[in-house]
């Protein structure tokens, strides 16, 4: 006999609408035979109204608000909106308890809620949170790991009392990452410095830095150097001509030439400075009109003004064949080991690579722990510049600040083809944190760094979803690829434009981004990034339009254009 049915029998409460307040206990049993004891509280006031709350015992998380409770005599549901996850049940009158499946993304989870159980947890002023012990940080990797062989996760803690590091997987202190768009940071870093020492000003317009063929078209304003940094540019958050030819090195062939062309021809769809919009390729521009300013390219700018003075040795551009010894392999959302990524001209938005303990000394220069010259130009980085995108962020230069219910916190987050990161610091209590991890598996790293700085809860991380089956290829020679280039009118203001990339077949709707296509046939091709089915149809050896196929939809295309 299970210990929550022995319980159930000697704790004998039937669930009575009438009854004002019940606590209820269970287990989830994960697919990796990890468990979590949690804690339901449930009340109802005097107007009947039903509400509660949970704890997560073995995460350290309690008093997590719930939403949708439902009770009726004989079913039970609810939903944790902190983590996305629902339970429902339905009573079992013999066993005196509720049998249900805890749901959370993909994961149907069995869960047995039994009464009683611990009392709730005295609640406490959310100021009074304490960053958790080294003990407490591993368990919670080693949960969040505990089916996901081959993913490493280093976290990096730091506060007035010194630093610490928890690693859990195959890596150490030293393991070098992708920190993606935390490279803005660095940007925006640049950026401030800069404008302290006169040398650009913040409102600067790009046509000054930027030759009339390469700046885009002007919108009501022309666009600043805080636009670009605050991503109100009104640029899109990528190039739309990017080639793609490398589905999993997306920047790698994006050419300064390239970007020329494409911001030349380039009208913002709105006055800059009007709205918030992520922006990648507003960043890149950025980071190189300032590396043209100071007369020196990105990587040796960023080098001699800031991981130079805070020696941080470890933060550096990783290029094309370069070491991989001491960086983590990285891996997709199925844990499949993928490429590295080479960022060329796109680097300033997200091409720098580094390990936990140069984070920690990148948090403590601007926590003040670490005397440095880039101390003001830091603290003027985290004054907000207008909104981030929804009403509890802030955009400062490069950093967001958001709010949480211990006051403004300063982050970013980042994300290439095989990592997560995650770097944010509390500049009232002195503290920061860096979460750096090898994997795109989802829960990632970002709910553990606001946990571990805020006391916000910790996601259940069900089993990676299992990867697609590959499709294969048919190699098409270039000659006949060439015979579909051309023009073609899905919709009355929407154009297919089809060319080809070196070998590669690429596809680019009206207004988005380019992408490539596979070839199962001669005429019939797929899309992998975004799926799609594509055909290709004519007579007499003429093509004369396309079919394009996605989501249960299919559109003709007739050609318009030919090369």
């Amino acid at each position: 006999m299970s210990a929550i049915v022995a319980m159930a029998q000697v704790v004998s409460h039937a669930p009575a609408s009438a009854q004002r307040s019940s606590t209820w206990q269970g287990t989830l049993t994960l697919a990796s035979r990890a468990t979590l004891r949690v804690v339901l509280h449930l009340r109802i006031d005097e107007r009947g109204v039903i509400s509660g709350s949970l704890d997560s015992l073995d995460q350290r998380v309690w008093n997590t608000p719930l939403t949708d409770v439902t009770r009726t005599a004989t079913t039970l549901s609810f939903v944790v909106p902190a983590n996305g996850s629902r339970y429902s049940a339905k009573w079992d009158a013999i066993a005196r308890c509720w049998v249900g499946t805890w749901s959370q993304g993909t994961a149907q989870i069995p869960l047995t809620l039994a009464p009683g159980g611990p009392p709730p947890r005295p609640a406490r002023s959310p100021a009074e949170w304490a960053v958790p012990t080294d003990f407490e940080i591993g368990d919670i990797l080693a949960r969040r790991l505990a089916q996901r062989p081959g993913e490493a996760i280093v976290v990096g803690v730091i506060d007035p009392r010194g630093r610490r590091i928890v690693v859990r997987g195959p890596a150490n202190s030293r393991t070098l990452f992708e920190i993606g768009s935390i490279t803005k940071i660095f940007t925006g870093l640049l950026l401030a410095d800069m404008a302290a020492r006169g040398e650009v000003g913040l409102n600067d317009p790009l046509s000054k830095y930027l030759p009339a063929a390469a700046t885009p078209k002007v919108r009501g304003r022309e666009i600043t150097l805080l636009d670009l940094a605050t991503h109100r540019s009104g640029l899109p958050r990528v190039p739309l001509n990017l080639p793609r030819t490398d589905e999993g090195n997306p920047y790698a062939d994006y050419t300064p030439a390239l970007m020329e062309q494409f911001l030349g021809a380039y009208v913002p769809d709105r006055e800059p400075g009007a709205r918030y919009e992520y922006s990648n390729l507003g960043v890149a521009l950025l980071g190189q009109i300032l590396a043209k300013r100071a007369g020196t390219e990105y990587e040796t700018l960023v080098r001699t003004r800031i991981t130079g003075p805070l020696k941080l040795a470890d933060t550096q551009i990783r290029h094309s064949g370069g070491d991989m010894r001491h960086q983590a392999i990285p891996h997709d959302a199925f844990l499949r080991p993928v490429a590295p990524w080479d960022d060329s001209v796109m680097r300033p938005a997200g091409g720098l690579r580094s390990d936990a303990d140069d984070m920690l000394t990148f948090l403590a220069a601007h926590l003040g722990f670490t005397p440095t010259p880039l101390k003001t130009a830091m603290d003027a980085m985290r004054v907000a510049q207008g909104d981030g995108g929804d009403p509890d962020t802030a955009m400062g230069i490069g950093w967001m600040i958001a709010k949480t219910p211990i006051g403004e916190i300063v982050t970013h987050g980042g994300a290439t083809g095989g990592y997560l990161t995650r770097i944010a610091f509390d500049p009232v209590r002195r503290r920061g944190v860096v979460v750096l991890a090898n994997a795109m598996a989802q829960p990632g790293v970002d709910d553990i760094a606001l946990h571990l700085l805020t006391g916000s809860p910790i996601a259940v991380a069900p089993p990676p979803p299992a990867a697609p089956a590959a499709r294969p290829v048919l190699a098409i020679p270039p000659a006949d690829l060439d015979k579909l280039v051309g023009r073609y009118r899905l919709d009355p203001d929407q154009v297919i434009t089809v060319f080809r990339s070196k070998n590669r077949l690429m596809i680019q709707l009206t207004g988005q981004q380019a992408l490539p296509v596979h070839a199962s046939g001669p005429l019939d091709f797929f899309g992998t990034i975004v799926p799609f089915e594509l055909r290709f149809y004519g007579s007499g050896g003429k093509i004369e339009g396309l079919r394009l196929r996605q989501d249960g939809e299919e559109k003709t295309a007739p050609r318009i254009t030919t090369p």
